[in-house]
């Protein structure tokens, strides 16, 4: 396969798909340091172009997605199991470990504001700030955060968990995962550099993307706890911060250092939930929670399969469709942990176990932080709009927390959850750069140091020039973009993982159905004779 070691080349990497990868991302923040109107321009040109063009691809692609899982769990390979050995974890640590993984800043920052995007600009002709709009603009999120868009790493986890423990393959890049579809040679020659190429370009999009859209949260609520001005130089200071961090992490490797980030973030986050929701409007999160599903679940294809041509809201757009490619650049990293971390499972506890794990990780977050946040806005107390217009979605979102019981204690205590939340994240999206581009080693199995400490700050940089041009609209682009080459390797994957069980639990099952057909047959041929 072609994670093999070659013996050419600068010693730690694969220098076929480390260089072309690092000329791409030289080559964007020259493009955008040199001209950044010209850059935004363009990237948000592109965004409307393919949201426009494709986006209903990306509606089809998930709900097909979210079938096949079904099928899959409900169907004949329900009960295959990933790997004749025991889990690798107990069920309860298992379901934790996705139900967190699901769980980082973006929880924080969207949960508290992405309702009220959608209380400006609601679908199918509704009013803008209308009581009409409140349910939509609740239930919204819970479709971009929720089982039909975590659907797409369940599946390619699986395919991943499959090869993995079925199979056996020692899977390292995505090009491995193709292998049972495409000629080995081909696999191991340029068109496997292609897609690995692709894979990184589509990663380091979506991983830059997390940081662009989540700086600004990060950096108000800083500004706030330690009575500072927002500046360009104060975002860059964050990402810096965040990529020396990771950095730091990635040399000390992944069970000294991360390991400790998601045993504090566990706590954290929990604490931050059960305070908010006692100490807040209880009955008032809970009972437009309950009615929230309820709208969810009563319009869900309405939902899910618009691209709202009549009123032409731009909703389905500039937001479900973002959400949609984001979720697709950022699939194999995600569907990789996934599978790593489900050996021994069944197909069936896979799929359902990771849909409602995942799903509940993200929902619990919305429960409280949206809902919190429409009951300040119902009262009246926080000029949201005001402040989204003069200052910026990061100020909104601290003068709604502002609100909340015991802030001054509350705030820091959101900055420092909030930090290890995308430090967390960060970290595993630049492991699995490095160990993608890198050369493994023999000993211990791990990417060259040099290498993870290339990737934190190389991510740094793209998030930099991503703040230096401005606006959540040119990272919403990048992930659109990013999205494309992802979506072509995620076919080839889903192709051969279909044609790889064809010929092993695809053939167990015809096995065993013409086993019952010729025990039935034995069994009711003395009837016959009577007869």
């Amino acid at each position: 396969m072609n994670n093999k070691p070659s013996k050419k080349g600068i010693p730690g990497i694969e220098s076929a798909i480390f260089f072309p990868s690092l000329v791409i991302v030289v080559l964007f923040c020259i493009w955008v340091f040199r001209d950044p109107d010209k850059a935004q321009a363009s990237m948000v040109g592109a965004f409307a172009f393919i949201t426009d063009t494709i986006g209903w691809v990306y509606e089809w692609l998930l709900l097909a997605v979210l079938g096949v899982c079904l099928f899959f769990a409900f169907g004949p390979y329900g009960k295959k199991r990933l790997g004749n050995e025991k889990p690798e974890f107990s069920t309860i640590s298992w379901l934790g470990m996705i139900f967190t993984g699901f769980a980082g800043l973006g929880v924080l920052t969207w949960g508290t504001i992405e309702y009220f995007y959608y209380m400006q600009t609601p679908p199918f002709g509704i009013e803008p700030f209308s009581n009409a709009a409140k349910p939509w603009a609740l239930a919204y999120p819970l479709i971009n955060w929720g089982f039909f868009v975590f659907a797409i790493y369940i599946f390619i986890g699986l395919a991943f968990a499959y090869s993995f423990f079925v199979k056996k393959r020692d899977i390292v890049r995505p090009s491995s995962a193709c292998a049972p579809f495409l000629p080995e040679k081909m696999v191991n020659g340029w068109l496997g550099k292609v897609i690995d190429v692709f894979f990184v370009v589509g990663l380091i999009g979506g991983m830059a993307t997390c940081l662009g859209v989540n700086v600004p949260t990060m950096s108000a609520v800083t500004g706030k706890v330690f009575n500072l001005e927002h500046s360009l130089e104060m975002d860059a200071i964050i990402i810096l911060s965040w990529s020396v961090c990771m950095a730091g992490l990635l040399y000390l490797g992944l069970k000294k250092g991360i390991k400790l980030l998601s045993d504090i973030r566990v706590y954290f986050g929990f604490a931050l939930l059960l305070f908010l929701l006692f100490a807040g409007p209880t009955s008032y999160i809970l009972n437009t929670f309950t009615d929230t599903l309820g709208h969810l679940f009563s319009n869900f294809f309405k939902m899910t399969m618009t691209t709202d041509p009549h009123f032409q809201s731009r909703l389905p757009q500039d937001w479900s469709i973002f959400y949609y490619a984001w979720y697709v650049a950022l699939a194999l990293q995600s569907a990789l942990f996934l599978g790593r971390i489900s050996r021994g499972r069944t197909v069936r506890e896979f799929i359902l176990g990771s849909l409602i794990a995942s799903t509940a990780g993200s929902w619990v977050f919305f429960m409280v932080f949206s809902n919190y946040s429409m009951h300040i806005l119902n009262a009246g107390t926080v000029p949201i709009a005001e402040i989204m217009k003069s200052s910026g979605q990061g100020e909104a979102i601290v003068a709604i927390w502002q609100q909340f019981p015991l802030a001054k204690f509350l705030m820091p205590c959101l900055m420092v959850y909030g930090y290890i939340s995308m430090q967390t994240l960060l970290n595993g999206g630049t492991y699995t750069l490095a160990m993608v581009t890198g050369k493994l080693s023999p000993k211990d199995g791990e990417p060259p140091i040099w290498v993870r400490i290339f990737w934190s700050l190389a991510l740094g940089a793209i998030a930099i020039a991503l703040v230096y041009m401005g606006g959540i609209k040119v990272s919403q682009s990048i992930t659109i973009i990013a999205s494309v080459p992802t979506l072509i390797i995620i076919v080839l994957i889903v192709a051969a993982f279909f044609k790889d069980i064809k010929n092993t639990w695809g053939k167990e099952i015809r096995e065993a159905s013409e086993a019952r057909e010729r025990l039935e047959s034995r069994q009711s041929a003395p009837e016959e004779q009577k007869a």
